[in-house]
């Protein structure tokens, strides 16, 4: 069994207003080594340089890996623990300051580039007098993070579009994330701190939306959930439901202009051209 090795350094508060460091450490934790339930009046980031393990917020679990990141926020009840069988080892830092709430932004789990962490948790920034240095980096962080803001948008907006062209046929969130070269889980955390509900909740949304309205154009509901990516009627019939507190037949019957299917109406159509 791995010993625990920690180390950890109180800065002198020098009270910076946009970013203030408070402290910084690092530990590896013996396997399923526990912290926590714990509250802290400042921000704390920790990074996870090996191993993996689980962080608790709301009592939600959350897995974290290698090149990781999992973010507590002030007056925040949370708790972690190291895997059983591959512990992590990690780096943590604590500040505050009125640039720090923007931190509040990000999802509780997001990837770092492992550069940019050897910075700010290296040997250099064990003196409790470089306050100054660290405070430097960490403006770096603060860059790096949040002028990604832009493209982390371009990747929300493209699996908008990649849903609203696609809708009718089967979706995959791997396949989106493939896509785009981002890993799955960093996307769907991305997608919903954006957009407030996750990919599949928004794939859903917009066949239910495509559905009600081919419904109300008369297309029959077995029409209607072949077209909008169901090849379960039953299952469409289910989701349609709990989206709109109705059957989607007594939509159709309710809001339909015609009682007509979509086959029926195109040859309604072409029967007019003729006369």
């Amino acid at each position: 069994m791995k010993k625990k090795a920690m180390h950890e350094t109180v800065f002198e508060n020098v009270g910076l207003g946009d970013l203030n460091p408070i402290l910084t450490g690092n530990e590896r934790c013996a396997p399923s080594h526990s912290f926590g339930p714990a509250i802290r009046g400042y921000f704390l980031l920790h990074y996870v340089m090996g191993g993996k393990g689980i962080f608790y917020k709301n009592g939600k679990p959350y897995p974290v890996k290698a090149g990781e990141a999992f973010l507590i926020l002030p007056d925040e009840i949370t708790a972690y623990t190291a895997d059983s069988q591959d512990p992590w080892q990690y780096a943590w830092i604590g500040f505050d300051g009125a640039l720090a709430e923007k931190f509040k932004t990000l999802p509780p789990v997001f990837p770092l580039p492992v550069g940019l962490l050897q910075e700010i948790f290296g040997e250099q920034y064990k003196d409790a007098t470089q306050v100054y240095e660290l405070t430097a980096v960490l403006f770096r962080l603060y860059a790096y993070l949040f002028s990604e803001s832009k493209e982390e948008n371009r990747y929300v907006k493209r699996v908008e579009d990649y849903i609203h062209a696609l809708y009718m046929q089967s979706i995959r969130v791997e396949d989106i994330a493939a896509g785009l070269n981002l890993d799955r889980r960093y996307l769907s955390r991305l997608f919903k701190a954006q957009k407030g509900v996750s990919i599949l909740e928004y794939l859903i949304s917009v066949r239910m939306k495509e559905a009600a309205r081919l419904l109300e154009r008369g297309a029959t509901v077995k029409e209607a959930s072949c077209l909008c990516g169901y090849g379960d009627v039953s299952n469409f019939s289910k989701m349609f439901k709990r989206k709109y507190g109705v059957s989607p037949c007594f939509w159709r019957k309710e809001r339909g202009k015609a009682p007509l299917s979509l086959h029926n109406e195109e040859k309604e159509n072409e029967e007019g051209k003729d006369k």
